[in-house]
C-alpha cells in the first residue's frame, strides 16, 4: 500500500453533508446553460444525470482547493453496477460483485475555468459511455496505486468515489422501526475520499468526504458554496 495511504487515520478532516433536491436540480441546470453557451471544451451529450452532476461538483471543488500545476493531470475513480449491462443481464436479485471500475481523468485547468462543470461532466459522462460499451473488459484493477515510479496515478491527485446516488441506505436500514435517523459510511480514512448515498428524504444526496489536509478541506467546502450558488 503507498505510503500516503498509511498516514495517521486521526488526521483526517472528514465532514458529511446534504445536497438537496432543489440544489441538485440547480446544478443540473447550471450545468445545461453552460454548456449552451459554448464552455466547458467537449459538449455533453445528453444532461446530466444526479451521479454525473454531484461528482462533477466534488471533483471540481477538490482539484480547485489543492496547488496542482494547470498542465498536470488529475484523476475521478468510481465504480459502475454493471448487472444490467451484461448480456444476459445478471439481474438486480444478483448478490455477488458485478462492478467495473471506472477511471476519469482530465489536466488540472480545465476545471478551473467557467466551463469547469462541464468539462467534468462530459468526461465522467464518456468515461461511463466507455465502460457500457465493454463492462466486462473495464475492469482496470489497482495497478494505478502502484509505487513510486511506475505509477500511473498520483493517489494525492485523485478523488475516489464509493457509493451511489441512489443507494437508499436509510431505506436499507429500516428494521422495522422507521428510518434511521443517520447513517454513515464507517471506513472514510483516504485522502479524497467521498462517499455518496440517497438523502434520508428520498430526493437529495448525501455525501460525506474525506482529506487529510484540513486547509484542503476548508478550500473545498468554500468551492462548494461558491459553485452552488
Amino acid at each position: 500500500m503507498p505510503a500516503v495511504l498509511q498516514e495517521d487515520r486521526l488526521r483526517f478532516t472528514r465532514r458529511t453533508f446534504t445536497l438537496d433536491a432543489a440544489q441538485i436540480a440547480r446544478l443540473k441546470e447550471t450545468i445545461i446553460h453552460v454548456t449552451e453557451e459554448g464552455q466547458g471544451g467537449a459538449p455533453l451529450r445528453h444532461a446530466p444525470s444526479t451521479f454525473v452532476a454531484v461528482v462533477a461538483l466534488l471533483w471540481t471543488c477538490a482539484v480547485r482547493g489543492r496547488s496542482i500545476p494547470p498542465d498536470d493531470d488529475v484523476f475521478l475513480f468510481f465504480l459502475a453496477d454493471i448487472r444490467d449491462r451484461l448480456d444476459p443481464p445478471a439481474g438486480a436479485d444478483y448478490l455477488g460483485t458485478c462492478l467495473a471500475a471506472c477511471l476519469t481523468r482530465l489536466p488540472a485547468r480545465e476545471l478551473h475555468g467557467e466551463g469547469a462543470l462541464v468539462a467534468a461532466a462530459a468526461a465522467v459522462q464518456g468515461t461511463i459511455r466507455e465502460m457500457a460499451e465493454d463492462p466486462l473488459g473495464f475492469w482496470l484493477g489497482w495497478e494505478f496505486l502502484k509505487v513510486p515510479s511506475d505509477r500511473t496515478v498520483s493517489v494525492d491527485r485523485l478523488v475516489n468515489v464509493s457509493g451511489s446516488s441512489g443507494f437508499g441506505a436509510y431505506d436499507a436500514g429500516d428494521f422495522g422501526w422507521g428510518k434511521p435517523r443517520r447513517t454513515e459510511n464507517v471506513r472514510m480514512n483516504h485522502d479524497g475520499q467521498v462517499a455518496l448515498v440517497r438523502a434520508r428524504d428520498g430526493g437529495g444526496v448525501q455525501v460525506a468526504v474525506s482529506m487529510l489536509r484540513r486547509d484542503h478541506f476548508d478550500a473545498f467546502q468554500s468551492e462548494l458554496h461558491k459553485l452552488l450558488g
